[in-house]
């Protein structure tokens, strides 16, 4: 029984071979870089969702002054800087007429120096002279 005993113990002591260690890290690692990798995209996401944000917020503020206020805005096209955030972005205004009436249409794009092409647009409606 003592001898039964002892050799029991020693399978159960033997531990882990090099192989299944070597198996083992292998599958964690593949696990961290998808993981790492998820991580990375998810930031760049987020960096881009919060400068859409911010760029509609200056197109809002744009927008709101240029209906807002006690002065109609000339027709023609406006450009100038606008810092939201510590970001920087560029604002397009644009007032023209509208067809067979006596509104103006005021149109905002935002762009920023890093992208291409617009990151936010809002038009509104204005009574005109």
């Amino acid at each position: 029984m003592a001898e039964l005993r002892r050799k029991l113990l020693r399978r159960s002591d033997s531990g882990f071979s090099l192989v299944e260690l070597l198996v083992a890290v292998a599958i964690l690692s593949l696990a961290a870089v998808t993981l790492l990798e998820s991580q990375t995209q998810a930031i760049g996401l987020t960096s881009a969702v919060e400068q859409r944000s911010l760029a509609s917020i200056v197109a809002e503020n744009r927008l709101n002054l240029a209906l807002g206020s006690a002065d109609v805005p000339l027709p023609g096209t406006r450009t100038g800087p606008a810092r939201q955030m510590g970001m920087d972005f560029t604002w397009r205004e644009t007032v023209r007429p509208a067809p067979g009436g006596s509104l103006l249409i005021v149109d905002v794009a935002v762009t920023t120096g890093g992208s291409a092409g617009e990151l936010a647009r809002l038009t509104g409606f204005r009574k005109g002279q």
